[in-house]
């Protein structure tokens, strides 16, 4: 018997939860089958219970006697019922989000000894902001370079991501096989053993669940020689992986071949 008192007391009871960006706006989705017309029985009030302080509910809006009363005299005009509320309709719309409307909302809509009860949980987030990628090490054919990216702002967990970038940025290609991940810090790559195709731009994607931001970084292979250099080559040689020293590097054609050397100092 008690048991089906409360049910017809208790009519609904739902739980679910909502993560948006901050900035954005939300629809806290709340529904009732109360409505008769205008009828002054019935009362729609939304709760908010905020997760640094469990002990205090905050009454957001409130319809009651045939009124709309918005406690939040600084907040008038960024908190609305979303649609009809009185044809069923008591959904909450909270405009420019901010990372203090987080928390758990409640959503009582009351008529006569009858209840509907629904419960969301509103997790406002804040995208990565841009990360910065830098390199540590020589670019030298046989050394090694860190490579490491950084968001400065963003809700946490951030996840980071290297990969290498193929044909001016339309492929996305994986890291050279000796390549290390940093596990504890996987915003921290290790290119080891540089070779000339080592070179190219490698791109950091710094992710969490509301958004993304990425930055790359160029390898540019350098490598020290001699004086004198003879290479084979067609008609034209190009040194985009090679520089002597701060002298300038000329080139000679001898018999289909090009004599690479330093100028005199």
């Amino acid at each position: 018997f008690l048991f089906a008192v409360l049910l017809g007391v208790l009519t609904t009871c739902a739980q679910t939860e909502m993560k948006r960006v901050v900035g954005d706006n939300a629809t806290l989705p709340c529904h009732h089958q109360f409505w008769v017309g205008d009828d002054p029985t019935l009362d729609i009030e939304w709760l908010l219970l905020k997760p640094t302080n469990r002990q205090r509910v905050v009454s957001i809006i409130t319809y009651f006697a045939g009124r709309v009363f918005d406690p939040n005299e600084a907040e008038r005009g960024r908190v609305a019922f979303a649609g009809e509320y009185l044809k069923g309709d008591a959904s909450l719309l909270i405009s420019d989000l901010s990372l203090t409307d987080s928390g758990e909302y409640s959503c009582k809509v009351k008529n006569g000894a009858q209840y509907h009860w629904s419960t969301i949980s509103l997790i406002v987030l804040v995208k990565p902001s841009k990360p910065r990628c830098w390199m540590e090490g020589k670019l030298l054919e046989g050394g090694d370079v860190k490579m490491s990216c950084k968001s400065a702002d963003g809700s946490d967990p951030i996840h980071y991501k290297w990969e290498r970038v193929l044909d001016k940025g339309k492929y996305v290609g994986k890291l050279p096989p000796l390549a290390l991940i940093d596990l504890k810090n996987p915003e921290i790559v290790t290119l080891r053993n540089l070779t000339k195709d080592s070179a190219g731009v490698y791109k950091c994607t710094a992710s969490n669940d509301v958004g993304e931001e990425s930055c790359t970084v160029e390898v540019k292979m350098h490598c020290e020689w001699p004086l004198t250099l003879e290479t084979e080559c067609a008609h034209t040689v190009f040194c985009r992986f090679c520089t002597g020293s701060k002298n300038l590097v000329t080139h000679t054609h001898t018999y289909g071949k090009h004599i690479l050397g330093k100028t005199p100092s």
